[in-house]
Order: C-alpha cells, then structure tokens, then sequence
C-alpha cells in the first residue's frame, strides 16, 4: 500500500504527503472542499469539472513551485479546463491522470464520479457495462484521513483516474476488457461458493474484477491461473 508504517512510495509518491500532516493540510482547503462538495451535490458542477478542481486544489497546496508543467507553451486560464487539460501537465504523476480527466471532461470516456468506495461486485457490473467509477471520499479528504488505510483522498481519486485511463485506453482494448467483466458477471454464481470459502480466492478474485485493468489476454490469463491454483477445473467451452 502507498501509505505503510510511515514510509510512502508507488506512482504518486512525489506528491503524497506523510498521514500526520494530512489533518493540517485540511485545515487550510477545507473551505474550498465544502464549497466544491456542495457545487457537485447542487449540480452547478460536473463530476469532471470536480475532479479537476480537486486537482488543482491538492497540487497547488502540496507542490508549491511549478505544480504544472506548460509544454513550452502559456499557461492558459484555470476556468478553460478543456483547454488547460489540453496544454498542461501535473507535476509529480503519470500523464494517464490528466488524459483520464480530459477524455472525461470532453465526454469520450464514460467515468462516473461517486462519494464512496464502491464494492469489487459494483465495479465488476459497472465495466461490464463499459463505465468506470471515481471516488472521492469527502469524509476522508474532510477528516484528514487515510482511505481503507492506504491512500489519502486525492491520491485515492487519481488512483481511479489512473485505472479507467487502463480501462478506457484503446490499445487495451476496451471492448474486449467490457466483454471479460460481461462474461465475468454473467458466471458470478457458479463461483460463490468458492469465493465464500476461500478467502485467498476470494481476494484475488476481487483484485481481477475491481482494481486489475489490462488486455484482455493478460485478464484471462490471470483469470485462468487463480482458478487453477484453488483446484477449480478450466471448462474450455466457458466464455474466459
């Protein structure tokens, strides 16, 4: 996990501050937090148009020279989101992040914002549907506080970015990883009673249909080594 007994590492540990000082940080955005929490509740803001908020709300209090990086070109104006998430990069995270926002805020990928984490079965529906969730956690990011004792607020949130940009991207192939999860969902019940009894299936069960987006080659291989490892025959006429 990126938060572990003090130590912080993985893809945005550059911009990752310690636990301790989250409380502090809260202090001084929490203002902003509420203002933005009810623009999103009230509808006067999109999901996107949120998230992207957030963004620059966290990288510029915790980054403070150069948390955006111009391209060689001007920085545009903050309102113009497309144009700014066209133009500019984050400093201190993979560019997946912002083309993740972009496509989302331009409507070509479907992301949907939500204020809780959503269950491995949900994020399994919500992709075989072709959607993937967001979450910001307002509790934590209010509190100060570590999401499931693993990341802070925003880093939670641009972890998710991060995964529908691997969700979404088209050298991944989108429709084949949507048809993976449709067929996935669809077997669910013949494989409850093992995810019942088997906690370490169980585990690794949940990790490939909730937080594990990739080529659908790579999901199937995986899909297919977990089952023989719990001693779970392979039917070849099975869909994965």
């Amino acid at each position: 996990m990126p938060h572990d007994n003090g130590r912080i590492y993985g893809s945005f540990k550059k911009i990752c501050i310690p636990e301790p000082d989250l409380k502090l940080e809260t202090e001084f955005i929490l203002p902003n937090l509420i203002s933005l929490k009810s623009d999103w509740e009230t509808g006067q803001i999109t999901g996107s148009q949120l998230a992207f908020q957030l963004v620059l709300l966290y990288l510029e209090r915790r980054v403070k020279k150069h948390p955006f990086l111009r391209m060689g070109k001007p920085l545009p104006n903050r309102n113009e989101s497309k144009e700014f998430l066209e133009v500019v990069r984050f400093y201190g995270m993979p560019d997946t992040v912002r083309f993740a926002l972009w496509k989302w805020h331009i409507g070509e990928w479907d992301i949907r914002l939500i204020n809780y984490n959503p269950s491995s079965l949900e994020m399994l529906e919500s992709q075989s549907l072709g959607y993937r969730y967001s979450t910001i956690s307002w509790e934590h990011a209010m509190e100060g506080s570590l999401v499931e004792d693993k990341r802070d607020a925003f880093e939670h949130l641009l972890h998710d970015l991060a995964h529908a940009y691997m969700f979404f991207r088209e050298d991944y192939d989108y429709q084949g990883q949507k048809q993976f999860f449709k067929d996935m969902l669809l077997d669910y019940p013949k494989y409850e009673s093992e995810l019942n009894t088997n906690p370490i299936f169980r585990e690794k069960f949940d990790y490939c249909i909730s937080d594990m987006n990739s080529h659908p080659a790579h999901l199937t291989s995986y899909w297919n080594a977990i089952r023989r490892e719990a001693g779970i025959p392979i039917d070849s006429t099975l869909r994965v």
